[in-house]
């Protein structure tokens, strides 16, 4: 399937897509500044739903895949929603009144977790892959990077840097390259490229927050792989996490890591053979090709949930069919979760505002130069890295670092 796209298709990208509002910091708004200076504001969707607010060009309805996957995709993120509502409500209001500048999602051709977002309505910018290195990001947000992931090397360096000031960062298949590049020594490709296939998985770590209520029954999802996948080698395993594996991988294409993650300084790293969106499906055991309305049950909705959602086509799809979209559905619902959680602990460090607009100096003694790019705003949050004579080393949330007069602090 992804043979077939035109490599052109990775150019088509939209235009900068605010999906809602939510500006508490100043620095919040010099990134919406920022980014409103390199592109045009997109048209909405006219599918995406109006709670959702805003712009994006994410489509609740979906644009890839089978009919029956962006059907099986509609109604997981339904389910995932009554979930969460019922058992983590506070988690669930937690991610949707989020500033949309809070996620920052980097479009592909291959892949489409702006609709994976739109269906769950969290807010988030949708941005192209050369804009990477000329925005400023923030240690508070989340970069969920789209298949194929391709970055120039500014780009790379960018995200690197973005992830060690305290960012999120969140891969899928092909981008695994850009993981490489970007933090070598932790996972690289392996193996040979999958087929068109769909693999058991295993789930590791029950109690990690990324997988929590990912299995919303008792059978496992499958896990589709899109044609030429890239398995993941891991190369640090002290450092690497595995959240998810495959036996069945394994033994097909060498290596049976399906979901990894590490801690990279100061923030994290979350990658995923495979797509947020998934396209396809594979249905082998009973309990995954019965009607819908089987898993919906199993997952804890009441008679009239269930009911609600079979007037909008539940048994039209497959028991496996949500199984699969809904854990990869909870899989990023859950990244959300734990970087506004993990935000919470990283602004604590920011203990300082800047009195005035500072010129960040190269150094705290007397013949320092200024930093060419370093103008920090009044109000802006700053952490105190270290004090030398009235001198401060300071960094701000965007990752930039340098000195300043301890009395320009407050």
């Amino acid at each position: 399937m992804r043979r077939a796209l035109l490599i052109g298709l990775c150019s088509l990208v939209p235009a900068l897509a605010f999906a809602g509002g939510g500006a508490s910091l100043p620095e919040t708004q010099a990134f919406e500044k920022a980014l409103k200076k390199k592109m045009p504001a997109a048209k909405a969707s006219p599918s995406a739903p109006a709670s959702a607010g805003g712009y994006s060009d994410g489509n609740a309805a979906g644009q890839l895949g089978t009919s029956q996957m962006r059907a099986a995709n509609r109604l997981a993120s339904e389910i995932l929603e009554r979930r969460m509502r019922e058992q983590r409500g506070n988690e669930l209001k937690l991610i949707r009144e989020a500033g949309a500048a809070e996620v920052v999602v980097v479009s592909g051709g291959y892949d489409r977790v702006q609709d994976v977002l739109r269906a769950v309505q969290v807010k988030h910018v949708v941005i192209p892959p050369h804009l990477v290195e000329h925005i400023p990001l923030m240690s508070t947000q989340t970069l969920m990077v789209n298949c194929p992931g391709n970055l120039t090397k500014a780009g790379i360096a960018k995200v690197r840097h973005f992830v060690k000031t305290g960012g999120y960062l969140v891969t899928t298949d092909w981008a695994l390259t850009l993981l490489a590049a970007a933090f070598p020594g932790y996972v690289a490709r392996g193996g040979r490229n999958t087929g068109n296939d769909v693999v058991a998985v295993h789930m590791h770590s029950s109690d990690d927050p990324t997988l929590k209520q990912v299995k919303a029954v008792a059978h496992a999802p499958r896990w589709w792989l899109e044609s030429s996948s890239y398995p993941i080698r891991i190369v640090d395993k002290q450092k690497v996490k595995v959240l998810i594996s495959s036996e069945e991988m394994r033994k097909k294409y060498g290596h049976s890591p399906i979901a990894v993650t590490f801690r990279f300084d100061d923030g994290k790293v979350l990658h995923m053979t495979s797509h947020f969106y998934l396209q396809q499906s594979k249905l082998l055991a009973k309990q995954e090709r019965a009607e819908g309305t089987a898993f919906a049950k199993a997952a804890g909705l009441s008679a009239k949930e269930v009911a609600a959602l079979k007037a909008k086509g539940l048994d039209k799809v497959r028991s496996g069919e949500l199984n699969s979209a809904y854990s990869m559905q909870q899989v990023t619902a859950n990244v959300l979760v734990s970087k506004q959680a993990d935000n919470k602990a990283l602004l604590g460090k920011f203990g300082k505002r800047a009195r005035r607009a500072i010129t960040l100096q190269t150094s705290g003694d007397k013949d320092a130069k200024p930093k060419t790019d370093g103008q920090v705003e009044a109000e802006y949050r700053l952490r105190v890295m270290k004090t030398k004579k009235g001198k401060a080393l300071v960094r701000d949330l965007f990752g930039r670092e340098g000195w300043v007069d301890e009395a320009d602090l407050k």
